[in-house]
């Protein structure tokens, strides 16, 4: 019955913080855009753009494979051993990935027309930022620490818009003041995190040993189904700069950040339960209805109100994100339910069924944002992110019906 309660007090905080992070979100979004105009801002989509697709090169599974292994790890000093071998991991794929973003910045202003060269440069370092965020999102999942990754998804939002505003009084805001201000506070944060995780940096060979193992047998796997899927879906933002310019990487952006709110639903619900499907046969059916149901309703108050509310807190300038908006929302439902069996398969250590279905998702983002944003723009890139949406969820159920039928009498 405690557990229970647990369980439940671990959803309502974490869809709690969700959802005040998706307001958080789209505040910020308002002010920077606000602040910097369609150009600018634009350009600043497409820097956080580059930052995360190196971001998603350089971790080689390793943070995936110490999720699960913390995940299912019985003895505390165990844990925080391997919470050490994380902050090493992360020291080392960071340190690539400025070296990565380096090398980037002089090639840069050879295949675009934007001369953002010196601003990687500049800012290499905030990549930690980006990194630690995402790996650290994993780590706290498989720790259950639900109510640390609850202020993970608000805390530094807060602090930035109270920062940003006061700032923004008597001051102009640049896209390099915002990038620093934004993740400069997250670098903060995440240092902050680690330090209360009390990471043990005793790590023996043995345990490095054991890490290896793991991401051969399912934290690389789904690295390259993540190469494959997360890192092709970056391709949008070259495509779209490379074949047209930064504005419309902003309007596309823009509107995936509308749409975000409909992942929320079942991410949230695997997230909590990830701990929990590692040792269930299938996933409950009332995690499967909830799911389906309020992601449904959502949808439909989506439509309902995008329009109106979209015009009452950005500019006309921003208006061609609310067509692109009415149509990606479908991909999101989509991603969002495939997302809740990505994770039960994920607790249960089916990386390379992840992959597998990456590697197809991979191709549809490949094509579809080059071939088709060639031809046909914007609509090209609408069109390949439902497909691929609609190509992930499919490939997900095909997985997981394929896990239910091999292990119904084990």
């Amino acid at each position: 019955m405690t557990s229970d309660r647990d369980t439940l007090n671990k959803v309502l905080a974490l869809y709690g913080s969700s959802f005040i992070g998706i307001v958080l979100g789209f505040s910020i979004s308002v002010f920077n855009t606000r602040v910097l105009g369609k150009e600018a801002f634009g350009d600043f989509k497409f820097i956080e753009t580059v930052f995360r697709f190196i971001a998603s090169i350089v971790s080689i599974g390793v943070f995936i494979s110490i999720t699960r292994m913390l995940a299912i790890a019985k003895d505390k000093i165990y844990r925080q051993n391997l919470i050490g071998v994380f902050v090493v991991a992360l020291l080392i794929t960071g340190f690539i990935g400025v070296l990565l973003l380096i090398t980037f910045s002089y090639l840069e202003p050879i295949w675009f027309s934007d001369n953002l060269g010196y601003f990687f440069r500049k800012y290499a370092v905030l990549f930690f930022a980006i990194l630690g965020s995402i790996a650290l999102k994993e780590i706290l999942k498989g720790l259950n620490k639900i109510y640390i990754l609850s202020l993970l998804y608000t805390l530094p939002a807060i602090l930035y818009l109270i920062c940003a505003y006061s700032y923004n009084l008597n001051n102009v805001l640049y896209f390099e003041d915002i990038f620093f201000l934004l993740y400069g506070l997250q670098f903060l944060f995440l240092i902050g995190v680690i330090i209360v995780l009390k990471p043990n940096f005793k790590i023996k060979k043995s345990m490095i040993d054991d890490v290896a193992i793991e991401n051969k047998d399912n934290g690389r796997p789904v690295y390259y189904g993540s190469l494959a899927g997360v890192a092709t879906a970056q391709i949008v933002g070259f495509s779209l700069s490379y074949y047209i310019d930064n504005t419309q990487v902003g309007f596309f952006t823009l509107a995936l950040t509308i749409c975000s709110p409909l992942i929320m639903i079942p991410s949230v619900l695997g997230t909590v339960f990830f701990k929990k499907f590692a040792s269930l046969k299938y996933m409950p059916k009332n995690v499967i209805v909830f799911s389906i149901i309020a992601s449904l309703v959502a949808v439909v108050l989506f439509f309902i109100f995008i329009e109106k509310v979209f015009l009452m807190f950005y500019t006309e300038d921003f208006s061609p994100a609310i067509p692109i908006s009415k149509i990606v929302v479908l991909g999101f439902l989509l991603h969002g339910f495939g997302d809740l069996i990505n994770r039960f398969l994920g607790a249960k250590g089916k990386g390379k069924l992840l992959r597998n279905s990456a590697f197809v998702v991979g191709i549809v983002n490949v094509l579809g944002y080059t071939i088709l944003v060639k031809y046909f723009a914007v609509t090209g890139a609408i069109i390949t992110n439902v497909l691929a949406s609609a190509t992930y969820l499919f490939m997900m159920y095909y997985y997981y019906t394929k896990f239910i039928k091999t292990n119904k009498d084990v």
